[in-house]
């Protein structure tokens, strides 16, 4: 049923005593979530200019079709209420790249992962954005830059029994963004959106993926065999940096014990490894790097036997002293 107003009208009728009772339910009109966020950020911008609550409600009218109550725009305003709903950034269109986004990218197409939950919570299936490891400093990092790509405050680091550390968040744009199978052309414009943002996403691509034998040789590994070919592609026709084509290292349903869990796993994919040639090694520290320090000290170490001096990187690694990150993180 439709009112004269536009609200929509549904109703039901029930015997009760030999009398018959009709309820009507009246739905107002409902804005998706993007408008809804976008009329927020208006209302609130009209009144810090000033406007009275009747002035906005008809802007908001001729704009939006919608002209939310009086109690609505207070609500707003004095920040009790917010459309956002844990979602701050309501699409991928409102997504703006950042050297920060393109760490996360990087460090989600490896170690880290996103999921959707499977119980429908107030309405929402919640998703999560996860990243376990046993490098306390990369924890800590991919905490802190995701969290200013979501404009809040660092989520806290927490750490298992295990030893490893661990982070967690919910964003269901991040969750769009890099759902598996991971969609290169998707994430093509966060990632080559500047030489700094294409270094950030190789340095968290190789805090996941990485790691420097005895030899001087870094390595990457991974099951996604395009990803290793975006990688290739980046390292070298934006750095000089030259690698290795992908070849296959393990096969699907190899097994392998994991010492520090004590588990057995299997490999559910082939997995492919990336060679970056040694004579790069300068060239990766300096554009490249990494945030662990562990595998920044060993690329150090093959680079003082080699007699190299040891390049100021093109963006500098955050400093993290020996009990705690410098930008005060605290650990559960």
């Amino acid at each position: 049923m439709q009112a004269e107003n536009g609200q929509q009208q549904t109703g039901s009728t029930s015997i009760w005593k030999g009398k018959v009772i009709v309820v009507i339910e009246v739905k107002r009109k409902y804005l998706p979530r993007k408008l809804r966020i976008k009329a927020y950020h208006r209302v609130i911008e009209l009144r810090q200019q000033g406007l009275s609550y009747n002035k906005i409600r008809a802007i908001m009218k001729q704009k939006f079709g919608v002209s939310p109550s009086k109690s609505q725009i207070s609500y707003w305003t004095r920040g009790i209420h917010d459309p956002h709903n844990g979602r701050r950034i309501p699409s991928l269109e409102m997504l703006e790249p950042s050297e920060d986004l393109a760490y996360v990218i990087g460090v989600l197409c490896g170690d880290g992962s996103v999921w959707e939950k499977g119980r429908i919570h107030k309405g929402y299936r919640r998703v999560v954005i996860y990243l376990e490891a046993k490098d306390r400093e990369f924890v800590e990092e991919f905490a802190i830059r995701i969290g200013r790509v979501l404009n809040r405050p660092p989520p806290r680091v927490k750490v298992k029994s295990t030893g490893y550390y661990y982070v967690e968040v919910e964003s269901r744009t991040l969750y769009e963004l890099m759902k598996r199978p991971i969609d290169i052309e998707k994430i093509r414009r966060f990632v080559e959106h500047c030489e700094r943002c294409m270094a950030m996403f190789l340095r968290g691509f190789f805090d996941s993926e990485g790691s420097v034998n005895k030899h001087g040789y870094i390595l990457a590994y991974n099951s996604n065999y395009e990803l290793l070919l975006y990688v290739q592609e980046l390292l070298l026709k934006r750095f000089g940096i030259e690698t290795s084509w992908p070849r296959p290292t393990t096969k699907q349903g190899t097994t392998f014990y994991n010492p520090q869990r004590g588990k057995v796993y299997e490999h559910k994919k082939d997995v492919y490894v990336l060679y970056v040639s040694k004579q790069c090694n300068v060239r990766f520290y300096y554009y490249v790097g990494f945030t662990i320090l562990r595998k920044r000290a060993r690329l150090e170490d093959y680079l003082r036997r080699m007699r190299i001096p040891i390049p100021t990187p093109f963006i500098p690694f955050f400093t993290f002293t020996r009990h705690r990150c410098v930008y005060g993180l605290h650990v559960l």
